[in-house]
């Protein structure tokens, strides 16, 4: 074999040159050469050549000291033995040590190298056959392995087994067709993809179909180019394997390998080597298809199942004849081959039909329709039992109206002995149902009895309930039920406005996390009364003073609950329903209205008694003029604050009965402003009241009344609030938007963050930071903001406590032409 590596081990340097120069060059071999024996056994381990030529005698190590240190390392590299003097004892223990051949000199150079080439071949060979030998132990266990795999895969294996231990181009794996006598390729490797997809060989006349015929295997080599023949329908190897796959006593197919291009020729050893991988291929076959089968059958059992859980949940869903007949003809269709269906369900003696694939079409463009009395719809009604027909074409006594139907099946929907309905399934092509399919419809057909039967049961009450849940809907009251574990069971509307809770997430949640006490997370004023209730049997409501809840999103509430237990059949207590109401907003209002009687009947008390003590000093001294002045000026002022007071509560109650009227008209802003100014600085020596303004003041559109109630009951806020004097500016300047605005700044107390968001609050007043009470009864700004707003304006508040506020208020500005352009109009 030309390139083969050749270690020459003698101490001869003329035999060394000679096989060197004219033996082993010459002929493409590429030679080592070691003078001694101890030379050689190093380079023998260095390089592993493939073959060595060794003399028996050599300085330092003999050759059969080299021979045996070899052995003794596991190297096998074939030797040939040369000698002048050796003995037929040191010969035999030479071949005992795996000697090829050996040779006495002077040898014969042709003999030498037809040997050298004889040795190599057979090592090759050898080589080759235990790879093989590997390579179908390593297949044959892989194939045993592959139950439970498909049947692809391990077709695909063996094939891929077969082309990897013959060392072949090709391979391929034929199947037998049963039906039509034909081989038909199921697998395959470098065969091209078309011929693998399309290919199949009669039985009769090819040579595969000989190895089925016949039941034994057969080897084709040495074909030469005028000699190729056709091992596949249009497909020519110059050598090839057949050998059949036997399944208990038969033949269910050939396995195959071949050659296309390379010349190089099969052996006996490569057909038993494939002989021996289709014993086990054809077992393996027998296993995946007997497991694919049964897989097949218990996936399909496996899908049934989960297909009726998803029928029991999609049917449970909507209670409804409509829906359940839909439903029904849904999972049918998606069981099956049918192209189309019809599911028809009796409703107060009126079927409701569901249809699907062609039958729908033609309910829709003829006047076509189903019949109960006629056909297979007929009989599986009027019997009560399934109507299996594989071919409409070849039975007799079904008359059909859809020429295109070929197979039908159809399941009656039986409520005991009564039909309840059909289950129709067509198809254009005939066998297209199965056993398997009628037992699926049979069973799809209870469910769907059971669903029928629900759904009637469930519009019997659904009624009373749909009642029921529109008073729980539309009451405001917040509504739950608890079981007596005080978990939460249902909630209604009301309840989720009112603690911010979903019903979703407030179901299962016990009462005491959704119904916390403000002052102490860690108990609940309501569970307590849930659990009396529990445990009681009677009903129980909340205290007056009950404790303030959190809501969901930590806002303080409080709620007015009444609690009451639920029981079943046998007046055990399961459960309570506990209705509850938010009443803060009621709390805070009789607060204010407490604060506000009190805080009225101070301000009437107050001024009275001034009015009174100031009647008894004039009555008293009616000759002293100074006397008199100053009481009649104590008078006026008690005399003010009362028609203020009386002002503002009338004012609040038109605006509180929807009663408050404006009629904005172009308004000049100054004289008003001017005049509120006046009265506010009369009412005062503490304070200086100002005005700042622009040259020109445009006409605004307001309610010259009402207008001046906003002015004087700020310009009133900012003296009360300014208990100490000092400055009053009334600032008018345009906004970027084109409106007024109309400031009042004080030099007062001032207010917190907290206060300004409620100061236009009906009855809330500020106080001083230092504890001091400021005169007011907390309707001023109130009425103030509902007036701005009624004029189209807006109202806010600067301040900081300590440093005074504003208050500022816009209106919308009429320009002159238009108020021209008005007057001409009219």
């Amino acid at each position: 074999m030309p390139g083969a590596k050749i270690l020459i081990v003698d101490d001869k340097p003329e035999i060394v040159e000679f096989c060197d120069q004219y033996l082993l060059r010459p002929n493409g071999y590429t030679s080592l050469v070691a003078s001694d024996g101890r030379q050689g056994l190093e380079k023998a381990l260095a390089e592993q050549p493939d073959l060595m030529i060794l003399d028996f005698r050599l300085p330092g190590l003999s050759g059969l000291q080299v021979l045996q240190a070899l052995r003794a390392r596991h190297l096998n590299i074939p030797v040939i033995f040369i000698t002048a003097y050796g003995s037929e004892e040191d010969i035999l223990a030479a071949f005992r040590l795996g000697v090829k051949d050996y040779f006495r000199k002077p040898f014969d150079p042709g003999e030498m190298l037809a040997t050298i080439e004889r040795i190599l071949g057979e090592t090759k060979l050898q080589e080759q056959q235990t790879r093989q030998q590997r390579e179908l132990g390593k297949s044959v266990r892989e194939l045993s392995t592959l139950y439970g795999s498909s049947v692809e895969r391990v077709l695909n294996r063996i094939v891929d087994a077969a082309v990897a231990i013959t060392d072949s181009e090709e391979g391929y794996l034929l199947l037998v067709d049963e039906k039509t006598s034909e081989l038909y390729i199921r697998s395959a490797l470098n065969v091209g993809e078309s011929f693998a997809r399309g290919s199949r060989l009669k039985v009769a006349d090819s040579i595969a179909g000989g190895v089925v015929r016949g039941g034994k295997s057969v080897r084709y080599s040495n074909i030469d180019d005028s000699n190729l023949f056709k091992v596949k329908t249009g497909y020519l190897v110059k050598a090839l394997i057949n050998v059949p796959l036997c399944s208990k006593d038969k033949i269910i197919g050939v396995l195959g390998v071949d050659n296309r291009y390379s010349a190089r020729n099969y052996t006996r050893t490569d057909q038993d080597l494939l002989s021996v991988l289709a014993e086990h291929a054809a077992a393996a076959i027998t296993n995946a298809s007997l497991y694919e089968r049964t897989h097949r059958t218990l996936a399909r059992r496996l899908r049934e199942l989960s297909i009726m859980q998803e029928v029991a949940q999609d049917l449970n869903s909507l209670p409804d004849i409509a829906h359940i007949a839909r439903t029904v003809l849904h999972y049918a269709v998606r069981m099956t081959l049918a192209e189309a269906g019809l599911v028809g369900l009796k409703s107060d003696n009126q079927p409701e039909w569901a249809s699907h694939g062609y039958i729908a079409s033609a309910l829709q463009s003829s006047s076509w329709r189903p019949r109960w009395d006629g056909g297979a719809i007929g009989q599986a009604a009027s019997r009560g039992k399934p109507v299996l027909t594989s071919d409409l074409m070849t039975c007799e006594g079904l008359t059909y109206a859809l020429p295109e139907t070929r197979s039908q099946l159809v399941v009656p929907i039986l409520q005991g002995e009564r039909v309840l309905g059909v289950i129709d399934l067509e198809s254009t092509n005939p066998g297209a149902f199965s056993e398997n399919d009628q037992h699926f419809l049979l069973a799809l057909a209870d469910r769907a009895a059971i669903a029928v039967d629900n759904a009637r049961l469930f519009d019997l009450v659904m009624d009373e309930q749909r009642k029921t849940k529109l008073v729980l809907q539309s009451i405001a009251d917040g509504v739950y039920t608890v079981d007596c574990d005080l978990r939460i069971l249902t909630f209604n509307p009301a309840a989720e406005r009112i603690t911010g809770w979903r019903e979703e997430d407030a179901y299962g949640r016990l009462c005491s996390t959704l119904f916390r006490n403000a002052d102490d997370s860690e108990s609940s004023h309501q569970a307590s009364l849930v659990q009396q209730a529990l445990e009681t049997g009677q009903t129980v409501a909340s205290e007056p003073d009950a404790p303030p809840i959190l809501t969901r999103d930590g806002e303080q509430i409080y709620v007015s609950s009444s609690v009451a237990p639920i029981c079943d059949r046998q007046d055990h207590i399961v459960g309570a329903v506990v209705a509850f109401r938010d009443v803060s907003a009621q709390r805070e209002l009789d607060q204010l209205q407490t604060e506000f009687v009190s805080m009225v009947s101070h301000e009437l008390r107050s001024p009275l008694a001034t009015l009174s003590a100031a009647i008894e000093l004039m009555l008293g001294s009616p000759q002293d003029q100074e006397l008199l002045q100053k009481t009649l000026s104590i008078a006026d002022e008690s005399k003010q604050r009362l028609i203020h007071l009386v002002e503002d509560i009338l004012n609040i109650s038109q605006i509180e009965a929807g009663q408050m009227k404006v009629q904005p008209e172009p308004v000049t802003l100054l004289p008003i402003i001017r005049r509120a100014i006046r009265v506010a600085q009369a009412s005062t020596d503490r304070h200086q009241i100002l005005l700042r303004k622009p040259d020109a003041t445009p006409f605004v559109m307001a309610d010259p009344s009402k207008l001046e109630i906003v002015i004087n009951n700020l310009l009133r806020n900012a003296v009360h609030y300014s208990p100490e004097g000092g400055r009053i500016l009334v600032r008018i300047s345009r906004s970027t938007t084109g409106e007024l605005v109309i400031a009042v700044i004080d030099e007062g107390i001032g207010m917190s963050k907290d206060n300004l968001d409620r100061v236009f609050e009906r009855f809330y007043r500020v106080d001083a930071s230092d504890g001091r009470k400021v005169y007011g009864h907390g309707l001023g700004l109130y009425i103030s903001r509902h007036l701005v707003e009624m004029q189209r304006g807006r109202i806010w508040v600067q301040s900081r406590e300590g440093q005074g506020s504003c208050f500022s208020f816009t209106l919308p500005v009429v320009e002159e032409r238009d108020i021209v352009q008005e007057s001409v109009a009219s």
